[in-house]
């Protein structure tokens, strides 16, 4: 049978734990139940704070009708309710270098010269596609042709015979009642004023 003295040491220790266990309980709940009101607390008074009369706000600015709202712009940059300052210009895109249109035609030669049912003029695009509308091509002696509605495809050739015909995309027909071009010469290709090839009969 235990001795008095051996039951009373685990009494004490027993209240001992108990009082020990509710303690630390007690100061847990506390400090958890402190942290929660505090962060109520904070999220509540942030969300309720007026803004004093006469003093800007510091929330997040919102996109105005007609501008974009940019995502990634930093925060001194981005734009604010109310502001009027204009927007960057965008960039200009680079002009085209004078010249660089030019037509790359030429006269390749004047076939079978003389003869009215086999002679032509044969005209080369060594560029871009261009449209002949209203150049002419001319002998020494006044003899002119203009071109009507006509394009001149990349990298192709047109010929321009002395004969009549009917006109197609690679033959045009002049419906001379004889030859136009002799040895010597100088064919002469122009759009408006400008020349744009000569070319002399062989």
């Amino acid at each position: 049978m235990s001795s008095p003295f051996r039951v009373r040491n685990w009494i004490i220790f027993l209240l001992i734990n108990v009082l020990v266990s509710a303690t630390t309980a007690f100061a847990v709940v506390r400090a958890f139940t402190q942290s929660a009101g505090r962060s109520a607390a904070v999220r509540v008074e942030g969300a309720t704070a007026a803004t004093p009369a006469g003093h800007a706000s510091n929330a997040a600015p919102t996109a105005q009708p007609g501008r974009a709202l940019p995502t990634d712009a930093p925060a001194d940059r981005m734009p604010i309710a109310g502001d009027a300052s204009p927007a960057p210009a965008s960039p200009t895109a680079a002009q085209p270098a004078a010249g660089a249109s030019a037509p790359r035609v030429r006269i390749s030669a004047v076939i079978y010269p003389g003869q009215r049912t086999r002679e032509a003029v044969v005209i080369v695009n060594e560029g871009d596609e261009v449209a002949l509308t209203g150049w002419t091509l001319s002998n020494p002696r006044g003899k002119v042709y203009t071109f009507g509605n006509v394009a001149l495809f990349k990298e192709s050739f047109i010929n321009l015979h002395t004969t009549a015909g009917v006109d197609v995309p690679t033959d045009l027909f002049w419906n001379q009642p004889e030859a136009v071009w002799r040895a010597g010469d100088e064919v002469t290709l122009r759009r408006g004023d400008e020349v744009i090839a000569t070319y002399v009969v062989r």
